[in-house]
């Protein structure tokens, strides 16, 4: 003879919605703990990067303008900084890279730029751009006769155009 697995008396509470008690979910405390710690450290997480602020690099195009042997030997390079973007610093160290050029060269900012100037006027002066920009000088230390011929040559430049919050680096500009 097989035994039923439930008892008939629990069968019968269990079906009678009279006898059910409703017990309120519990969890262990030590889930709660983990649970607000968790809250606590996204919440950190989250004012972390709407108040830490960090350098706002751009990469922009640069053209060597000229060189100068005087004081000492220089490149003054000219940087398209876009429009939307905030004016370097003056004395700002940035990073030129020259198309052909082994090392980057290690500048200063001269010249912060003046107002915008539209695309045609800066293809027709340096052959390239890529949308409105203020023009900023940089002025490059060299060594050597072979910097020279960098007259012309084209690059980039890492400029830092100010400061933004590290959360508008993760989720964009709506942060």
């Amino acid at each position: 003879m097989s035994r039923p697995i439930y008892r008939e008396e629990a069968l019968r509470r269990y079906s009678d919605p009279s006898t059910r008690i409703s017990k309120p979910l519990v969890i262990h405390r030590a889930w709660f703990v983990m649970f607000w710690a968790l809250v606590a450290l996204l919440f950190a997480a989250g004012a972390g990067l709407a108040l830490i602020r960090v350098p706002d690099l751009v990469t922009v195009q640069v053209t060597v303008t000229r060189y100068r042997a005087e004081p000492a030997p220089h490149l003054d390079v000219t940087a398209q900084v876009p429009r939307d973007k905030h004016a370097p610093r003056v004395r700002q160290e940035t990073t030129v890279r020259l198309a052909g050029q082994a090392r980057p060269l290690t500048c200063h900012v001269v010249d912060p730029g003046g107002p915008v100037i539209g695309v045609d006027e800066l293809k027709r002066r340096f052959g390239t751009a890529t949308g409105p920009a203020r023009l900023a000088v940089l002025s490059c230390e060299v060594a050597g006769d072979d910097s020279r011929g960098l007259a012309g040559r084209a690059g980039e430049a890492v400029i830092e155009t100010g400061t933004i919050t590290a959360g508008t680096l993760l989720f964009g500009a709506g942060a």
